[in-house]
């Protein structure tokens, strides 16, 4: 999104002095792919809400003392998220229940009973594969593929390099096609 880094920093100096409305603009523009990224390590919309709230409220918390380095807002916010996800599951204790989450319809709208039936089962399949994954591999893969960051924005999250977020991504779409493929022959 052109811009967007630019338009971001303004609302952010805004909200700094007490516009709680360009924070409001901030969400608006990013909770939709927070949601997403704790939803694809969680597998639970109530869980995922939940600490996508809790993400805001602590960007919000630590809006005073937010000085602008070079990284965008957007990778402060995924790394608040990850932190959440690292605290949530120490709590839990139990990374086993990763992508169990609540049912969801087995019927869409858009869909008749066979569409969503394949596409229900293509999901969990995925799922299920990615869960099987290294954490490293499943979060750069979530991050790039399903939240949409750029690479600078995952190495920022990942505190990794952009080369070395590069480098495990490649070998993390390998191993996620290798389990696809013994998936197949199954």
């Amino acid at each position: 999104m052109p811009g967007q880094p630019d338009t971001d920093h303004q609302l952010l100096k805004e909200a700094q002095q007490g516009e709680a409305e360009a924070f409001g603009v901030l969400y608006e523009r990013h909770a939709a792919a927070i949601y997403r990224y704790l939803y694809a390590h969680l597998g639970s919309h109530p869980d995922a809400e939940d600490l996508t709230s809790e993400v805001f409220l602590r960007a919000w918390q630590f809006l005073p003392r937010y000085h602008h380095r070079g990284v965008p807002f957007r990778a402060f916010l995924f790394r608040i998220a990850h932190n959440k996800l690292i605290d949530h599951f120490r709590q839990k204790r139990n990374k086993t229940e990763l992508f169990h989450g609540e049912e969801r319809p087995l019927i869409d709208k858009q869909n008749g009973p066979a569409e969503s039936l394949l596409v229900k089962m293509k999901r969990l399949e995925l799922s299920g594969i990615l869960g099987e994954l290294r954490e490293d591999y499943r979060t750069v893969l979530v991050l790039r593929f399903i939240s949409q960051l750029s690479p600078a924005e995952t190495a920022a999250v990942m505190e990794r390099s952009a080369g070395a977020v590069r480098v495990l991504q490649h070998r993390a779409l390998a191993e996620l096609r290798k389990r696809i493929g013994e998936k197949k022959v199954e």
